[in-house]
């Protein structure tokens, strides 16, 4: 392939410029020069350029050999964007609206679109930790990331070239110096070379994370290149401290045992300071998206050999795995609700079979068989929610699930076989209590089966709950009779039903403190024999008989009647597994009336 002959003529007037830069004996020509050098990187404009003196920015005016005859070639085309307007003692309203947003920076670089629509981007001209200036620019095109990442280059440069001035207002103290751990870096007068040899060994790094962006290989990837291009361990941790990722050897352990407040302090430093802070034997960025912090990366450098290349390779790997920890944060907040869509939609009779590849995209085989079980907590810590409780019993099951959830109730998709109890205990230890209830229904092989399998989940999560023993799980098909009873008007119905044929019985075992209620059930249950329900009680068959003409003068009802005892029997089946209905249940223990 033949070598564009305009880009090698581009990349020559660049490294012309900024040898211009770092030749120059005043702040103005650093300043132009280096804006000159940016209008050839890419799509930029001249807007202003400022020196800080005492901390405070002042715009530096034009210089005469940013754009004279003794520019370099090529200087002149490269700046006829970049001509300052003649400064009068009127400085126009723009102007004072680029000052005031110059101020409100505090040092930092930043973006803004002024009055008139054009989008300006300030680059600070930041030098260990201090802020010597900056360049603005105008924005007539959007960069490629390589173009931004030549313009942010060369305002590092033009930061070195000015504090290679000697301003002595400018110059970091001795104990503020001993706080930035480099190892001996060239100074400002630096040959072309070297510079030459500096964005080399950067812009091979930006392409290595180029590559491994567009690869998948994702935040492992990133830090492989960070180690691979430093010889330095580097890591990721998230804002409380535990281990995300690491490259190089020597892996070490996650910091979250450290003091809180050693661990708020280090937060405050890398989100208020630009650039790599100092934890211990560490070099530390932040990974910040929007404002949020999502985490840190640093490379592990006990000896403090980290350069001003490994620095920058360092804070270029942040910005990199800021989209990346932020994609990850959004799907992570994303498919919790993905899941609930779809299981809702599954129990709810609206899926279609395009539910199949919902459901794998969420990692989940919708063949084979499933079912539905409900689940509802109390007790348990604020903190700690049930679908987060269930999904860690599942993993530690080896149970295949989807999680959803409809009011206060869990809803949970179960592939494979009944989990029987093995759910209910599991859920019980992670949320270290028991005062929960689990309703598993029925098997399904299709999917538009699953509605009836959460009908019947829900009908065993009720018969659990108004049982004698509320906390368990029970499955729809051990709960008997009760398979005919519903939820809602259903419910109330099989109460009025109880009602109806054993509520003057239950009233009276109220009052007077008897259980025969218990005595008719045991009866019923025997096929009518004084002999067997006497043996279960423990009573003699004279008190059976006594037992059973009571229960028959309290409630008018015949027990020869094959209606009536169906009735009866029913009944009492149901209220032996729900519980009486509307009142608490009485004891066991009972007297003859």
């Amino acid at each position: 392939m033949r070598p564009n002959p305009q880009r090698w003529a581009g990349r020559h007037t660049f490294l012309r410029l900024t040898t211009a830069m770092f030749d120059a004996t005043d702040e103005r020509e650093v300043v132009w020069a280096a804006m000159a050098a940016i209008a050839v990187t890419g799509p930029f404009a001249a807007e202003a350029a400022y020196a800080a003196h005492h901390g405070v920015a002042q715009r530096c005016r034009r210089c005469s050999t940013a754009g004279s005859g003794h520019s370099p070639p090529g200087i002149v085309a490269a700046n006829a964007t970049a001509a300052e307007p003649a400064v009068t003692d009127d400085e126009p309203t723009a102007a004072d609206g680029v000052d005031r947003w110059i101020a409100a920076l505090e040092g930092g670089s930043g973006r803004w679109d002024d009055q008139d629509g054009h989008c300006l981007w300030a680059l600070a001209l930041r030098h260990r930790e201090r802020c010597l200036g900056y360049l603005v620019v105008r924005i007539l095109d959007t960069p490629s990331t390589e173009e931004a990442a030549d313009a942010e280059l060369l305002a590092r440069q033009a930061a070195a070239a000015l504090a290679g001035l000697g301003r002595p207002w400018e110059k970091s103290t001795h104990a503020e110096k001993e706080q930035w751990p480099t190892a001996e870096e060239p100074g400002p007068g630096v040959d072309l070379s070297a510079t030459v040899s500096a964005l080399s060994y950067q812009n091979a790094f930006h392409r290595a994370l180029t590559r491994v962006g567009a690869s998948g290989k994702g935040e492992q990837g990133m830090l492989r290149a960070l180690h691979d291009h430093t010889g330095f361990s580097a890591l990721t941790e998230d804002p409380f401290g535990n281990l995300r990722a690491w490259a190089g050897p020597g892996r070490g352990g996650s910091r979250r045992g450290s003091a809180n407040r050693s661990r708020d302090e280090l937060l405050r430093q890398v989100r208020r300071r630009q650039g790599a802070v100092r934890d211990r034997d560490r070099l530390v960025v932040p990974i910040e998206a929007s404002g949020d912090l999502l985490g840190l990366v640093a490379l592990v450098d006990p000896d403090r050999r980290a350069g001003k290349l490994d620095t920058a390779a360092l804070e270029e790997t942040g910005l990199a795995l800021a989209p990346e920890l932020s994609h990850e944060r959004a799907l992570a907040e994303l498919e919790p609700r993905l899941r609930h869509d779809l299981v809702e939609r599954l129990i709810s009779g609206e899926a279609t079979d395009g539910v199949f590849v919902h459901a794998a995209a969420l990692g989940h085989d919708l063949h084979g068989p499933h079912r539905i079980a409900v689940l509802q907590w109390d007790g348990a810590a604020e903190e700690v929610t049930l679908d987060d409780a269930v999904a860690r019993a599942a993993e530690r099951l080896g149970l295949d699930v989807l999680i959803g959830a409809r009011g206060t109730t869990t809803v949970v998709l179960v592939a494979g076989p009944d989990p029987g109890d093995s759910l209910y205990r599991a859920v019980a230890q992670d949320l270290g209590t028991a005062t929960g209830a689990v309703g598993i229904g029925s098997r399904c092989d299709l999917f538009t089966d699953l509605p009836h399998s959460y009908d019947g989940a829900v009908r065993a999560l009720t018969v659990r709950r108004r049982s004698p023993e509320p906390h368990g799980s029970t499955s729809f098909e051990d709960i008997g009779i009760c398979r005919m009873m519903g939820t809602g008007d259903g419910e109330r119905e099989t109460d009025r039903f109880v009602r109806e044929w054993l509520g003057a019985l239950l009233e009276y075992d109220a009052r007077h403190h008897t259980d025969l209620v218990t005595t008719l059930s045991r009866y019923l249950e025997s096929g009518g024999s004084y002999d067997t329900t006497a043996d279960v009680l423990q009573i003699h068959r004279s008190t059976v008989r006594y037992r059973l003409r009571r229960i028959r003068e309290i409630t008018d009802h015949d027990l020869s009647d094959v209606e009536t005892r169906l009735n009866l029997h029913v009944a009492t089946r149901i209220r032996n597994v729900l519980g009486k209905p509307g009142t608490a249940r009485t004891s066991p223990r009972s007297t003859s009336p």
